[in-house]
């Protein structure tokens, strides 16, 4: 039996050069793409039986047989399926498969099988793998063709969609009004009385040369001195001589005597708070005060808020009082631009601040505006009307010196119509053009939680026949109602084209935040998409996730112009290799399972990458070494059994 060991070892020998076989295909196929690598199992010879042994009988234990091996044979070659890892290579034709399954390909005759995604179009427009030419399949079945020079025929609108946010807080509609920047304010004057302690003159012998100081409405003190040729009768000096010594002065004082009593009244011209009136005997001389009956208490002048009834002339910026014919400038312009001006004349017009108003609201247009005099003493010009206006007011002396200091007017409150919001998209008509349409979201001045929406295009491009939708409502959270006008649409009559155009507008969903809704105090309304758009070429092509090939267009539209037929099977290891890194069904594998990406079990498209061979390098070197002293051990099987052969023949020589 010595024979048998020369071919048990010769076995192994071919067995491992096998096994070396395809470690070598493996290592040669570690940069394919897409390709699956494969393992060997060993499985031994029928063995020699030289005893089958023997069961366990009375007092003797039972024997185990005795078999000789007669060598190896290759048990299998399997395919590895394990998933492989990827390569970004940016080309939108390259694809691979994360997951289960194979592409789809054809020569015209077989279909093939390949998990390289390494597809390009040839001159025919066809979906070919780059490696061999062959054709590319599809979910029908059917090879895919790139239409390299479609053309995508134009779409009209037919929806607009909004989108944001209407303003909750109400801010119009506003009436125009036009106010005095500072109150009117009616003020007293700073005022002293004066007179003889006894009868009705005042006897000056004792007080000739002597000074009283006077300050007046805060200024710095100014002298008054009597001299004899003030007087007629020093002794007896009247009411009148004494205010005429205080002359000097000026207009800052009124002095007012009453020579039937001997009474002196002192008043500053000044108005108001700002106002005052002190008097003090001359430094080291005292009592010629006390002889005119005066103290150096400071006196004050007081002030409030004017109404209709106050003087003109009891005005706190006044320079001097109005007297008789005195005339008031009123120039200003109505809401509507329009000018009005006249002149009111103290005493025949009137003397108080309500005839004042009342005769500038008779300037006025009727019905277009009113004056007013408000808490705080404001003239206050309010247009009757909501809206933009060109309402102002000016108020200022004819004669010269003026008589008063008037304030002027200013715009408090811009009249503004009522709250609006706008936005703009582009609508398309039938033949592919661009229509730019302007939207105008106005607030319901009735009820704030209602707004019309209103669409308006260039004449130049035709008309809108229903160019309003209106009763827009929000709820109470802010988000959209209905729409309780009726239409949702908008109708568009396009030059050039006979037949109207509908396009409905799309606000959102009745108690849902995504589409219009009515919050805060910003506006962001925006007409967001659109679904019309003009006739494109084709740009592009690529894949995505679901092995959909998409074309993209100059228009800036895509459509899905075929899909990736992805095959699976019952037993992937079961195919046949036919080169190339292809595969064909073998009688294990059974028939193929058309499916589309992420479905059935199948994988995931990678659009822009290439499966790696799934070969480890490390694992198949160890294999080569396992393998190459298996080959070695065997061949020593072989030279011993040859040198005991050898010494067999010795032994008859």
């Amino acid at each position: 039996m010595v024979n048998t060991s020369l071919f048990s070892g010769l076995s192994g020998l071919r067995a491992h050069q096998s096994y070396i076989d395809v470690i070598g295909a493996n290592l040669a196929n570690v940069s394919t793409a897409g390709y699956r690598g494969s393992r060997v199992t060993f499985a031994d010879l029928l063995s020699i039986t030289t005893s089958p042994g023997a069961r366990p009988e009375g007092d003797f234990g039972g024997t185990n047989p005795r078999q000789i091996g007669l060598g190896t044979s290759i048990g299998s070659i399997d395919v590895n399926t394990r998933q492989g890892t990827f390569k970004d290579t940016g080309r939108p034709l390259d694809v691979a498969l994360e997951g289960r399954g194979f592409f789809a390909v054809t020569d015209g005759v077989q279909t093939y099988y390949s998990r390289a995604g390494t597809f390009g179009v040839d001159a025919n427009g066809s979906l070919v793998d780059l490696r061999n030419g062959f054709r590319v399949l599809g979910a029908s079945g059917s090879p895919i063709d790139v239409p390299v020079t479609d053309t995508l025929p134009a779409a009209q609108s037919t929806r607009i969609q909004f989108n944001g946010s209407l303003p909750a807080t109400v801010n119009g509609p506003l009436r125009e009004v036009v106010q005095s920047e500072v109150p009117f304010l009616a003020g007293t004057a700073a005022t002293k009385e004066g007179g003889p302690s006894t009868g009705t003159t005042f006897d000056m012998t004792a007080w000739l040369d002597k000074t009283v100081l006077v300050s007046i409405n805060g200024r710095s003190a100014r002298q008054v001195t009597f001299t004899a040729g003030m007087f007629g009768n020093v002794a007896a000096a009247t009411a009148s001589e004494i205010a005429t010594a205080f002359d000097p002065l000026g207009s800052d004082l009124t002095v007012t005597a009453d020579d039937a009593t001997g009474g002196l009244t002192f008043e500053t011209m000044r108005l108001g708070d700002a106002a005052t009136l002190k008097f003090d005997d001359e430094t080291g001389s005292t009592g010629l005060l006390a002889h005119l009956g005066l103290d150096t208490v400071l006196s004050h002048g007081d002030q409030s808020a004017a109404d209709e009834n106050t003087d003109l002339s009891g005005l706190t910026t006044r320079d001097q009082p109005y007297g008789n014919g005195d005339g008031i400038r009123i120039t200003g312009t109505n809401p509507d631009g329009t000018p009005f001006s006249a002149t009111f004349v103290y005493g025949a017009d009137g003397t108080t601040l309500g005839n004042l108003r009342d005769f500038i609201d008779g300037l006025t247009a009727p019905g277009t505006s009113s004056l007013a005099i408000d808490a705080e003493g404001r003239l206050v010009l309010t247009a009757t009307e909501t809206g933009e206006a060109n309402l102002s007011l000016h108020i200022g002396d004819a004669q010269s010196p003026p008589r008063n200091t008037w304030p002027g007017f200013e715009v408090s409150q811009e009249g503004t119509g009522p709250d609006t919001a706008t936005a703009s998209i582009d609508v398309f008509d039938s033949l592919g053009r661009a229509h730019a349409v302007n939207f105008e979201f106005v607030r319901s001045e009735a009820d704030p939680t209602v707004w019309d929406l209103r669409a308006t295009m260039d004449p130049g491009d035709g008309t809108i026949t229903s160019d309003e939708i209106s009763s827009i409502r929000f709820n109470a959270d802010g988000s959209f109602s209905s729409i309780a006008g009726g239409t949702s649409a908008l109708s568009f009559s396009f030059d050039g084209i006979g037949a109207t155009q509908t396009v409905q507008v799309d606000l959102g969903s009745a108690g849902g935040f995504d589409g219009v809704t009515m919050l805060g105090d910003a506006t962001s309304v925006a007409a967001t998409d659109q679904d019309g758009f003009a006739a494109g070429t084709l740009l592009s092509v690529g894949f995505d996730q679901s092995g959909n090939l998409s074309g993209y267009y100059s228009n800036g539209q895509n459509r899905v112009i075929d899909t990736l037929r992805i095959a699976m099977f019952q037993n992937e290891e079961g195919l046949q290799r036919a080169g190339d890194t292809l595969w064909v069904t073998a009688p294990n594998s059974d028939d193929p399972i058309a499916a589309a990406a992420g479905i059935s079990g199948a994988g995931l498209i990678r659009p822009g990458s290439l499966e790696n061979s799934n070969v480890d390098i490390a694992e198949e070197f160890v294999s080569l070494i396992e393998a190459q002293r298996g080959f070695q051990a065997n061949s020593r099987v072989i030279t011993t059994t040859d040198e005991i052969l050898a010494e067999l023949v010795n032994i008859v020589s």
